[in-house]
């Protein structure tokens, strides 16, 4: 009965140390498994990690083309021009015909003669009228403070001599300038003696050279 006791007992040891012998061979294979499981990843051929490169590089300029992208096209702003380089440009303009410009607040109203324009060979006297309309509307506000304030909307036109008309100029005909046209016009406004605008003095007497009117 003792030697079967102890050989129940032999093999009961037996069965624990084999039982945990198998339980340390899964657990080691499982930790080799967790740490080397790089060695288990599939290898992609070179040319695809270089497609996705590209995808990505590819991909970033539509992302930012929300988020404030400089928008192509449109017109391109347009110039402002000084008044004295404008007049300047006016009396290098010595061969030219004088055209007398004016302003009116509403096709009812009155012509205002603000000054003249002059541009080379005599081609461009609309757009001179339009190009130079900011400068001409600063300057009718000097000379008519009362009729012309300061959110007043104007006309501008020009004298036609063969008609003896003035003829009204829409500012669309800028669109059709060349290039450089500021350096092919010019401007001169009337005297205004209690800003200095376009003054000319003879014998310290203010004169204006062009209509011959002595103020």
């Amino acid at each position: 009965l003792k030697r079967q006791q102890r050989q129940q007992r032999q093999q009961q040891r037996l069965f624990i140390m084999t039982a945990a012998n198998r339980l340390y061979l899964v657990l080691s294979l499982l930790c080799s498994f967790m740490v080397h499981s790089d060695a288990f990843a599939p290898v992609l051929p070179s040319s695809l990690y270089r497609s996705s490169a590209a995808t990505r590089q590819n991909a970033a300029p539509i992302m930012m083309a929300g988020f404030g992208a400089p928008k192509k096209g449109g017109k391109p702003k347009e110039i402002k021009l000084k008044p004295k380089q404008q007049w300047d440009r006016y009396t290098n303009l010595k061969s030219e015909t004088i055209v007398k410009v004016a302003v009116r607040t509403s096709q009812e109203a009155e012509w205002l003669e603000v000054g003249r324009v002059k541009s080379k060979g005599n081609e461009y006297t609309e757009i001179a009228v339009a190009k130079q309309r900011v400068i001409i509307a600063e300057h009718s506000r000097r000379l008519f403070p009362l009729q012309i304030l300061q959110n007043t909307k104007v006309e501008w036109g020009y004298f036609v001599t063969e008609s003896e008309e003035w003829k009204v100029v829409d500012k669309v005909v800028v669109e059709n300038a060349p290039d450089g046209i500021e350096k092919m016009i010019g401007f001169e406004g009337r005297p205004d003696p209690s800003s200095g605008f376009y003054c000319h003095y003879n014998m310290g007497r203010l004169v204006d050279k062009n209509f011959q009117d002595q103020l």
